[in-house]
């Protein structure tokens, strides 16, 4: 059964624990760029990190690739902070695909993580087995739905990793749908939607992305249908100075009746301030608790 929800869009050092996430990725460069973010994010928290790979991947090339982008795998490997995983649960080439064999095998890990002492478990899985025979997609579709309340109930952190370049275009849009949250493949990326009045931003406002930003925030706030009345910066990661004056210089170009509510972490709200936020009476800064 597909959820027709539209998933929420963040970068991975935004998930949250209990997160059920989808990646479509196209480069396994880029793969491996967000397995070390994640696996990194999990072992400065005091998680336990899973990571399920193809049966070509032994933990010794894991953690090499992990120390590429600076994570100290090996030791994590050794005293079993991160595991390493070549198998698949709940999928078997001579009986196929058990849904409920699958699950139990997440409630199972995580009752091992808290009994060694974890503050919690998170997950990262190659989804390449569930193009094999024996495996129906809308049980898949199914399963994957299913797993986001289980998550969220258990405090159990995952990404399923879906290569674009092997499942076919419907059933990626699918299996998206499948999951509340869509991690970005790229850690330098922006994503910037719109969903009625509110404008979402994710990933990265910097020098990487300022042409992006500024293009796209001036069709949004200075072009001519009606602004948005909400710009969501929850999901980004960062924003630059330059990306920050960009915004509220827009703001400040809007009628003086025209209010324009932004709502985002503190760490934004604080730049936004030093750039002057205070200063536009169009523009409304709310601060997201805990940040």
């Amino acid at each position: 059964m597909d959820s027709g929800a539209v998933p929420y869009t963040v970068s991975v050092d935004r998930m949250a624990s209990g997160d059920h996430a989808c990646l479509g990725f196209d480069s396994h460069r880029a793969r491996w760029a967000v397995r070390a973010a994640f696996t990194e994010a999990g072992l400065l928290r005091g998680e336990r990190v899973i990571l399920f790979v193809d049966p070509g991947t032994t933990p010794g090339k894991a953690a090499a690739r992990l120390a590429d982008h600076g994570v100290p795998a090996a030791q994590a490997l050794r005293d079993e902070r991160l595991l390493v995983i070549n198998e698949t649960p709940g999928y078997d080439p001579e009986r196929g695909f058990d849904a409920e064999s699958r699950a139990a095998t997440w409630l199972d890990f995580t009752e091992n993580a808290n009994v060694m002492g974890f503050s919690g478990l998170r997950a990262v899985g190659d989804m390449a087995w569930a193009l094999e025979p024996g495996v129906d997609h809308e049980e898949l579709i199914d399963y994957e739905t299913g797993l986001t309340p289980l998550f969220a109930d258990i405090g159990f952190t995952a990404i399923c990793e879906y290569d674009r370049r092997l499942f076919p275009p419907e059933l990626m849009c699918r299996v998206g749908a499948s999951h509340p949250t869509e991690v970005l493949q790229s850690l330098d990326a922006l994503h910037i939607t719109r969903t009625g009045t509110i404008l979402h931003l994710a990933g990265n406002a910097d020098l990487a992305t300022r042409e992006q930003f500024d293009t796209e925030l001036r069709r949004s706030l200075g072009g001519p249908g009606p602004p948005p009345r909400l710009v969501d910066l929850t999901a980004l990661s960062f924003i630059d100075a330059h990306c920050a004056t960009t915004l509220i210089r827009l703001a400040a170009g809007l009628p003086p009746t025209a209010r324009l509510a932004v709502h985002c972490p503190a760490t934004h709200a604080r730049v936004l301030r030093l750039c002057g936020a205070g200063e536009v009476r169009q523009l409304t800064l709310y601060v997201e608790a805990g940040w």
